[in-house]
């Protein structure tokens, strides 16, 4: 890779040291020959050997003869088939290149696995194949195709409808069919069946899979995956035991299924065509940095850019006016020895944002930022002339928000708003929380906020059931904290004396004269 990025920056990695792509060549050879390739020489000793015929000791070899026996030969035009195709993959389009490769990873450990749990290397072979199956397109049938299992069931109810309203049930059932995941798996697959399969591919096959039976087979194979899957639910030994190398067998009970072999050759088929039909169209969007191995991606300690004028956006300033609270909570409890971060070059970047933007949700967090600066450090850390900022932000903080109430306690003052507000507070938190991206606060601010919400009850007179919900939404939203837990017993108990917010934000005692052990 170079070393030098086009803005003319150094790059941070030069070389993925190569690994990845041995790795990924042994996933080729292995899929395309239908064999064994590894670069590691104790995982070729374990998967490669002789057919065991035993009932209780499985070999790989004694379910994929092919793909697992010994001494195997390559043929000229095995090579030549080998070629062809990976000059195909080469060529595809990124984003279809990459969906290939996931599936065969996953076709290759199904197969590596056959020995040691055939059920989930079942379940692996048809969830490779559902993965490409994302894009494609369900064909409509008619009525006359649709399950007769389903349509008894179905037959009553559309008896007593209209001709008319018949009809409009009916499409609309097809086209909820068509809608599930189930029946875009079953179209992909009998979409990507080319003529080969059933002629020259099938020479020497043992009980090969015919095309009348196909469509059952497939929906056998998918109805297996599921029950693995929710119901864990095994595969039937007669599916895999003493199969003999054959691709279908007659399961008891069950009826006509694929086998591990079968399972396997048609999972080979269905990609190569996959391959063979995929885009090479150039993604010029392509961000290939994004996708290089060896590098993992970390969230970087607020610290190191919490101080970057350019990192205070009005979409970030919640999130920075979090990560801020979390920095000041460890420095005021002393875990923190000093404030290394300087925010005078932000809040002159904030001075200018609020002079623009009125929206509360973005201008509350930026004036609690400026204005725990401000109270918290010396005078020859404050901007030139912060008053303007400074009576905006003790205005505006007085309304009922996470930033005024965090802001507010971490001064040491708890907030005298109302009991309704401070409960229609701590519920839109809440609301807040389960949601996917929620403003980030420190867990013991969400607990002290309930903790208040407790005493505002208990002091209200609320029913005693009320006051124990809060108390127990404080311990949930700082799970394992010991003292939230020692304030739920004070509060079981009826001595609340002396709750300090402060404290239990900050991590020391929050009942300075309770006695809590």
């Amino acid at each position: 890779m170079e070393a030098v990025l086009p803005d003319g920056t150094e790059d941070f990695m030069i070389s993925t040291g190569g690994d990845e792509i041995a790795d990924d060549l042994a996933v080729v050879l292995s899929f395309a020959l239908n064999a064994t390739f590894t670069p590691i020489r104790e995982k070729a000793d374990r998967l490669i050997k002789e057919p065991s015929d035993s009932t209780r000791r499985l070999v790989p070899a004694d379910v994929l003869p092919r793909t697992f026996t010994p001494r195997l030969v390559l043929r000229a035009t095995d090579v030549e088939a080998l070629l062809a195709f990976t000059t195909s993959l080469l060529a595809l389009n990124r984003r279809v290149y990459e969906q290939a490769m996931r599936a065969m990873r996953r076709i290759v450990t199904a197969s590596e696995r056959v020995a040691e749990d055939p059920t989930l290397a079942y379940t692996d072979y048809v969830a490779a194949l559902e993965s490409l199956s994302v894009d494609t397109e369900v064909p409509d049938t008619g009525w006359d195709r649709y399950p007769h299992e389903k349509k008894k069931i179905l037959g009553p109810a559309l008896a007593k409808l209209t001709g008319e309203q018949a009809e409009q049930m009916r499409s609309a059932i097809l086209e909820a069919e068509k809608a599930g995941v189930a029946a875009r798996y079953k179209a992909f697959m009998h979409s990507h069946i080319r003529p080969s399969f059933f002629r020259e591919e099938a020479i020497g096959v043992v009980l090969p899979v015919t095309e009348p039976a196909l469509p059952s087979l497939v929906a056998q194979s998918y109805t297996t995956r599921s029950k693995s899957v929710h119901e864990l639910r095994e595969l039937q030994r007669e599916t895999w035991l003493h199969a003999g190398g054959a691709h279908t067998a007659d399961v008891p009970g069950v009826g006509l299924v694929l086998t591990h072999e079968g399972l396997n050759r048609l999972a080979r088929h269905v990609v190569r065509t996959f391959v063979q039909r995929g885009s090479t169209e150039l993604d010029r969007d392509y961000r290939w940095r994004n996708h290089l191995p060896n590098v993992i991606q970390v969230r970087l300690a607020p610290e190191f850019y919490l101080g970057r004028p350019d990192a205070m956006t009005k979409t970030t300033a919640a999130a920075r006016a979090g990560e801020f609270f979390g920095y000041v909570i460890e420095v005021l409890a002393g875990r923190d020895e000093q404030m290394r971060v300087d925010m005078r070059p932000v809040l002159e970047r904030i001075e200018l944002m609020l002079a623009t933007h009125r929206k509360r949700a973005v201008r509350e967090p930026m004036l609690a930022i400026y204005l725990l600066w401000h109270r918290l450090m010396e005078p020859q850390y404050h901007r030139p002339a912060p008053d303007k900022v400074l009576t905006a932000a003790l205005t505006e903080l007085q309304e009922p928000s996470m930033f005024a109430f965090t802001t507010g306690v971490l001064l040491g003052r708890t907030p005298p708003w109302s009991v309704d507000a401070v409960c229609d507070l701590a519920e839109q938190r809440y609301e807040d929380m389960r949601r996917r991206a929620p403003v980030e606060l420190p867990m013991r601010v969400d607990a002290a906020l309930w903790a208040l919400v407790a005493q505002r009850l208990l002091d209200d007179g609320a029913p005693t059931t009320l006051v124990y919900a809060a108390i127990d939404r404080a311990v949930k939203c700082s799970p394992g904290d010991e003292d939230v837990m020692a304030l739920e017993r004070r509060f079981a108990a009826g001595q609340l004396d002396d709750l300090d917010l402060q404290a239990l934000i900050l991590g020391r005692s929050p009942l300075e004269h309770s006695g809590t052990p």
